[in-house]
Formats: structure tokens, sequence, C-alpha cells
């Protein structure tokens, strides 16, 4: 119940790092253009707290045994782990649109490599995971849009 705990709560890191990010960026961002399905502002609070919670389960079914077994699906995790956290200061910090894009491009390839190593190890975990990977693909066409259209 330790490890899962927290495992729950190492994944919460990129939402204490981004809402710093986000307050500052508010303004900002309410002067965008805004792309077609784009969600209510709070929404996306919502949306990822369920998508940390189930990456926190994930992580525990995969590396719950002790991160060591896994050398290189714990790496791998941690780095998706921190592509995530470094989108939001991107975005609304740098209020650049290209980086977050690129950023995106780099969670989605890094993460199917995540998901292909992981596969072999826990499969439940990764289907747990894929309403994160739809949110990512979800998110890389707001990035795409908010990039075109601003």
């Amino acid at each position: 119940m330790i490890r899962l705990c927290a495992w729950l709560l190492i994944c919460q890191f990129p939402a204490v790092v981004g809402s710093w990010f986000v307050r500052g960026g508010m303004a900002w961002y309410n002067t965008l253009t805004k792309p077609p399905l784009t969600p209510p502002d709070g929404w996306f609070g919502a949306v990822w707290t369920v998508l940390y919670m189930l990456l926190g389960i994930s992580a525990f079914m995969l590396l719950g045994n002790g991160a060591r077994r896994h050398p290189k699906l714990t790496a791998l995790f941690l780095v998706q782990l921190l592509l995530n956290t470094l989108w939001t200061p991107v975005f609304f910090g740098l209020q650049s649109l290209s980086g977050a894009l690129w950023v995106l491009v780099l969670m989605l390839l890094q993460g199917g490599w995540f998901a292909r190593v992981a596969w072999a190890h826990n499969r439940a975990a990764v289907w747990l995971i894929s309403p994160y990977f739809a949110w990512l693909c979800f998110a890389t066409y707001l990035t795409t849009a908010f990039w075109w259209m601003n």
C-alpha cells in the first residue's frame, strides 16, 4: 500500500509544477483564439487528476515490486513523467506554442516506446494508461490548432 501511495504521489508532480505556470499564464491563454473542441478550462484539471491517478496505478503495477528490477522500464516511465512536466512551463510559462507541440511529439514517441516495453511486463498496466495516450493525442490536436490559429 505504501508503494502504491508513493507512485500516486510521484505522478502528481507534473500537476504541482504545472499549477504554478497555469496561474501565471491564464491571462495570455485567454487572449488566444481557441480551436474547435477546446474543453472548458475547468475540465483540464479534472481530466489530468484522473490521468495522473491512472499513471500512478499503472506505475505501481509495473514497478511496485521494485524499480531496480526493471531499470529500463523505470527510466522510460520517469522520462514520460518529466516530459509531461515540461509541457506546461513551455506552453504557459514560455508561451511557446511550437515548443509545446514539440514536447507533445516527443511525449507521443517516447510514450509509444514505453508502452512497447511495458507490454511485455504487464499488459493490464498498459491498457490502464491508454486513456492517457488518448488524451495526449487530443492535446496534440489542441496544441497544433493553437499554434496554427495564433
